[in-house]
């Protein structure tokens, strides 16, 4: 078995990944905050556990079916869109190291016939995280 050090961390800064889209005549503005579930540690190795809380905002709000998981069982709209910024952490760890943990985007699907509790479209975004 494995000996892993679960280490506490403190965030030092925080810049949320931002993309811009264009579905149909809606431009939407996607952010995603990153938030830190766990950092471990093994010799010189870390595994650092992260998810992201999604909001979507519309030029266009209006009601629609609510999303819900059966929602990505149907063909997503086509959409352009363009990645502002990716996510940035930075980490002080209670080894004393910091870590900086970069999130990127690498796909997203866009479901307008169905809308959020704010009236924006359901998206679903999947992201690979990377630290240094």
């Amino acid at each position: 078995m494995y000996n892993y050090l679960d280490l506490d961390f403190e965030i030092i800064s925080i810049k949320p990944m931002v993309i811009k889209a264009l579905v149909d005549d809606e431009e939407l503005t996607i952010t995603a905050l990153p938030v830190v579930f766990k950092v471990l540690k093994y010799e010189n190795n870390y595994s650092i556990w992260v998810n992201m809380i999604v909001s979507t905002k519309t030029n266009k709000p209006r009601p629609g079916p609510q999303c819900n998981p059966t929602v990505i069982m149907g063909r997503p709209a086509k959409a352009e869109n363009k990645v502002i910024s990716d996510g940035v952490l930075r980490l002080k760890l209670s080894d004393g190291g910091e870590k900086e943990v970069i999130i990127k985007p690498t796909n997203i699907s866009f479901y307008p016939d169905y809308r959020d509790q704010f009236g924006s479209p359901c998206i679903v975004l999947n992201w690979s995280v990377f630290w240094r």
